[in-house]
Parts: structure tokens; sequence; C-alpha cells
């Protein structure tokens, strides 16, 4: 039938009918209807259809045409807002009863969430000031595609039930007279699926019991995944040996963050965040806000995703993606400074002016606590009394830590050690290793920690980070050198760093201060973001993403505007003059 049969006006009565998916899709079938299905009165219409089965409050249909904003793009967002994932209806404001906060209701009433995803620990803080702490790994069990794919195509082919009664029969008697009935009946079960190895427990038994149950055929288990290499670093390593699966990959959602492409893994670790500690509710309370701490590596396609997924599936009334060092400066009220964030297997020296981090000036450094840790192991290869079998993890705790030292001066330690004998260091393990671990460490807790800092090479990283900066400002920020991070814990970090720039910055050497966050440094940047400053865009405005600076964006505007304002990064004047 020749859709011109029918004029335009009928069309579009019989798409006001149909979800806009389908509006969309209608519009590939031919030119017509692709001319009818963008037509710009259809989404007007479908907008003005859409807000009525909500109560969010979006300006009017002149205010909208002023913002120059695609209805159609509009209406989808919606639509996903809406129907996406679970239908739950969307909870009022306590304060305000409304299901979109004033501006003042949201400035005066907030309730933050706060997510920090490091290398070894993930904080998250609860609108009630809870500090919450997770391994930063997850548990996807390995697979041969090929084997699964064969058992799937053999049930799935046609006549196959015909066949499968005669031909079971006769397979079962020719291996029972071979002995080899257990051949038969022996199966390899699917996967269970992405879990967290720690919370579920019920999982993890089961992968541990697929695995003693087809010990005989590693090649299904041990097949390396080329997508979850990347994604693999050292505590995860150490988990699956400590565990005995290496029918799992443990990956981290740390470096998911760095990457394109692997997206589905910091989702799925999200999203047992939230579950686990049930914050989905909170979450889409109008004056309630997500501040996720984002890596300044941060990929640029991961970011959109991830406002796509909070707003559409977890359905959050507001987004602040954080840079980790504006964190502690928001901590210490300064605006303008180096930040240092040395954590668990990395370490980031950014310069910070007027409460931005300037996107030239930072460097990342992979280099950070776990080295410590494996400096000490090496040593223990080299002393054959040591337990050779302890995983570098266990060396990576506070029982060792706190023994470990950063000397100012390593040729007055070698003397001031002498003969001492070595310390005896009971470590304090999981369940799971089934083994007490004592080690004894003499010149090594100042040696390993020694190794680690030549290996960052601050003091040459901040010159170079500060280099070419105006004298106030430079002035300004080596007045403000902040420490945060589990690494900077280490004793006489900050006073060994402190020597070395004097040395490497002589004319600088009156104003050098370097200062640490209060508190644990390892969960700084968490508590760092609940400082930041709250901003809320006024009516009407799309939101400015720019580069080095915190972004806000709420339902509402994410509704109106999308993610478009990220894909035109606007570094500003002193981006450019810097």
């Amino acid at each position: 039938m020749d859709p011109a049969v029918f004029p335009e006006e009928i069309w579009i009565k019989i798409l006001l009918y149909c979800d806009v998916p389908d509006i969309i899709a209608f519009g590939s079938t031919c030119k017509y209807l692709r001319k009818t299905s963008d037509t710009d009165y259809l989404w007007k219409m479908k907008w003005l259809q859409l807000i009525s089965k909500v109560h969010f409050r979006f300006p009017d249909i002149k205010c909208l045409q002023l913002l120059s904003v695609s209805f159609k793009a509009m209406c989808y967002r919606l639509h996903m807002v809406i129907t996406l994932g679970e239908n739950v209806p969307f909870p009022k404001c306590y304060h305000c009863s409304g299901y979109t906060c004033q501006r003042n209701c949201v400035e005066g009433s907030s309730a933050k969430v706060v997510i920090e995803i490091g290398n070894k620990y993930t904080w998250v803080i609860t609108p009630n000031f809870g500090l919450r702490r997770h391994f930063s790994m997850f548990g996807i069990p390995k697979y041969n595609s090929k084997t699964h794919m064969e058992q799937a195509q053999t049930q799935n082919a046609p006549g196959s039930s015909t066949r499968s009664k005669s031909d079971a029969k006769s397979l079962a008697k020719r291996l029972k007279l071979l002995k080899l009935s257990e051949l038969g009946t022996a199966k390899i079960s699917r996967p269970s699926g992405p879990f967290c190895v720690f919370c579920n427990t019920v999982k993890l038994y089961r992968e541990k019991k697929r695995l003693i149950t087809h010990q005989n055929d590693p090649l299904c288990y041990t097949r390396p995944n080329p997508i979850y290499q990347k994604l693999i670093n050292g505590y995860c390593t150490d988990t699956v040996d400590v565990f005995g699966i290496p029918n799992v990959d443990v990956v981290s959602p740390a470096e998911a963050l760095l990457c394109e492409g692997t997206f589905p893994v910091l989702k799925t670790f999200i999203d047992h965040l939230f579950h686990q500690m049930s914050l989905t509710a909170t979450l889409r309370k109008p004056n309630t806000v997500l501040m996720f701490c984002e890596p300044l590596a941060m990929h640029p396609t991961l970011r959109k995703q991830l406002l796509h997924y909070l707003f559409q599936e977890v359905k959050v009334a507001r987004v602040c993606l954080v840079p980790k060092p504006l964190a502690a400066c928001a901590m210490l009220d300064v605006e303008t400074c180096v930040v240092i964030d040395s954590g668990a297997l990395s370490t980031t020296v950014a310069v910070v002016i007027g409460g931005r981090v300037i996107p030239q000036r930072w460097r990342l450094l992979p280099v950070g606590g776990w080295h410590v840790a494996y400096h000490l192991k090496q040593a223990m290869h080299w002393q054959p009394k040591e337990y050779h079998q302890i995983p570098i993890s266990y060396l990576d705790v506070l029982a060792v830590k706190e023994r470990c030292r950063l000397s100012y001066n390593i040729k007055n330690e070698e003397k001031r050690f002498g003969q001492k004998a070595s310390e005896q260091i009971n470590l304090r393990v999981d369940s799971y290793a089934n083994k007490p671990y004592k080690v004894s460490l003499g010149p090594e807790l100042y040696i390993a920690p020694e190794m680690m800092y030549i290996s960052l090479r601050l003091p040459e990283v901040i010159k170079d980070v500060t280099s070419g900066l105006p004298e106030d400002i430079m002035h300004d920020c080596l007045s403000h050198i902040l420490l945060t991070g589990g690494n900077t814990d280490l004793s006489g970090f900050d006073i060994r760093l402190t020597k070395d720039l004097r040395e490497l910055l002589p004319e600088y050497s009156k104003i050098l201060e370097v200062k640490s966050c209060p508190g644990t440094h390892s969960w700084n940047v968490a508590m760092g973001s609940t400082y930041v400053p709250l901003a809320v865009h006024p009516d009407k405005t799309p939101p400015e993403y720019i580069e080095g600076n915190p972004f806000w964006l709420s339902r509402e505007e994410y509704v109106l505007f999308g993610c478009e304002s990220l894909e035109h990064s606007n570094e500003g004047i002193i981006g450019d003059t810097l």
C-alpha cells in the first residue's frame, strides 16, 4: 500500500499512539514516512503527551523553541528515563513535596551520595555520612564459547528432538560397553555470570565447584579473554590465586574507567554497589546528588556512557562529576595549589588554579603503594628463610606499611640501622588463604619505600608541571602542595618531598610547604568531594562542560540537553594562556 494514500495529519494521529522508539523505527521504512515521522509538530505533540505522564518541571513550549532544542531527542531521552529498567514511581522531595526541587531546596537540603573508585578500594559515602569500603574488583567467569555454541546448536537443531531419544540410547549402550558412561552424562555447566567474589559467596562456591568438576578440561576455563586482560592488575591476580579460581577473570573497574569499550564492567560494578548498599531509591529523590569522583585520565566516551546509564537506568535525580584533585582542594578550602594523589597503583600530580584542574598541567605516574609491597616481596626472595609464597597484596596492608618509612637521608639510615635485628610482623589475612603468614623484615622496611619513591621522580614532575607559570601563581602553587591518597600515609613522605623540592628549587625554598589532608589519606578524595559547593544552573540555561571543572547535570537538564556539552569541551582563557 502506498503510504501517501493517507494525508500527513492522519499518520501523525496514528503515530501519537506509538512509543518513541517505534516512531523512530517507523521513519526508516520509506522516504515519505521518514519525512512524516520527522515533522516538528509530531514531536511537539509527543513531548506534551510524555510530560503529562510525569510531574517533572520543564519550560513551556515557547521557551524550548527559543533554546533551539530537538524535540525528537528530548522525547527519546524522556521515554528512556520513564521506561528503561525498573518501572517504579519517581518519589517526591521530603522538603518541598515536588518532583523537581526548586533551587533553594536543592542548595539548602540536598543529600549527597559519593562514589570514589580507587585501584584498591572503592569508597562510598551515604546521605547520613556513613563511610563504606569495597574492594575495587569484580569476577567474570571464563568459558569456552565454542563449546557452549556447539551445545546450543545441538539442542536447537531441527529434528533433534525426534532423533535425540534413539541417539541417546545407542550412545549410552556404546559408552557402557566401553565403561565410559560418565562421559555421556558429564555436561559443562554454564558460568554464573559477573559477580562480586567478596559479597556473593554462593556464586563463588559455584565457580569453584565448576572448576573441580571439569578440572580435566583446562582449556575451557584458562583461556584468557583479550577484552579483560587490560583490566587485570596485581590485586586481581593475587585474588585469583588466593581464592583458587583460575576459571574466573577478576578485573578492576578502576582500570575500566580509563579504557574505551569496557563500560559494561564499570556498569556492573556500580550496579552492584547501588544494590548492595541500597542506594537506588535514595538516588531517585529529587534533592539527592550523586557525586562521582572521576580520574583525570577518564575516557571521554565512557563519561557519556556513564551519564546515560545513571539517568536512564538508575534514574538518578542529579549528578556531579568531580575531578579527584578538586576534592582535596575543597577539603582544605584552597583554590590554587599542586595536588599529589598517590594511590595504590598510580600517582597523579595536578596543578589547580582558581578551583580548576589545568588540562595541560597534570601527569599520571604508574607508581603507587603497591610497588612498596612489590619491592618487599623481592627482598623476601633474596632471603631464603622467608616465606616466599605470600602474595604481594598481603604485604600491602597496614600491619606492614606502618613499619615502613621513607628516609630523610638513606645514607644516614644505613648507618643508624647497623646490625639491628629484623622485625617480626604477623599478618592478618582472609580465611580463604588458609595460611597464617608471618614475615621478618629488616632494612627492607626503608629500602622498599626508597625504591618506590625514586621511581616516582616527584620533585622533577612538580617542577615540570609548574614551569612557565606566572610568578604570583607559582608562589601560590608551591606554597600549597597538597598530599592525598593512601601511599602518602607512608611515614616520612611529606618531610622527604619537602627536602628534595628545596634542593631542586632553591629559589623557592622559603615558601615551599607540603600539606596533608586531615584524616586517613585513602578516603580523602571521597570525603573531600562532599565539600564541593553545589551548583544549580539557572532555568532554561544549558549546562556547560569545562574540562577540569566539576560538571553538574540534573535529570531535567539531561532530558532537555542530553550530554551534548561533553562533546564541546570549553578549556577557557586560563587553559589557553597557561
